[in-house]
């Protein structure tokens, strides 16, 4: 079975009484509420790729804090390897690509939101991690 590689940003930001995190819509499917990932490119790091898709998809820009864990999934036939970082939000660079929308959560919002169960497990260790 063919592996598809791919990396994902679970972002953060500390502006506010509690952390928010960053949900996308998935493309495919606008009603799935999803952490930002993609395809890593010829020549990228995990890191790089996480970084890149979050510009992409979100319109975000931030710091790599942390490696936040590893998803893997049946996928057409294939099985996807997602790598995900814990990011920082830095600053917006304008809307999300491919008509997209995002959202700042809470945690109870983001865990309701998702639709992934192995999505709200990685959630909630990344949450850990920040909270300490």
């Amino acid at each position: 079975m063919p592996l598809i590689r791919q990396a994902g940003s679970i972002v953060f930001r500390l502006d506010s009484k509690e952390p928010q995190v960053l949900l996308v819509t998935a493309r495919r499917n606008p009603r799935n509420w999803i952490f930002p990932k993609g395809h890593i490119e010829k020549g990228e790091t995990p890191e790089e790729a996480a970084l890149r898709e979050t510009r992409e998809e979100a319109g975000i820009i931030g710091d790599l804090i942390a490696p936040a864990g590893i998803l893997e999934y049946g996928f057409l036939g294939a099985k996807a390897r997602v790598e995900y970082f814990l990011v920082q939000f830095r600053r917006e660079t304008g809307p999300p690509e491919d008509g997209r929308q995002r959202t700042w959560c809470r945690l109870e919002d983001a865990l309701e939101r998702l639709n992934y169960k192995n999505n709200r497990k990685l959630l909630r260790k990344a949450w850990k991690l920040l909270t300490g």
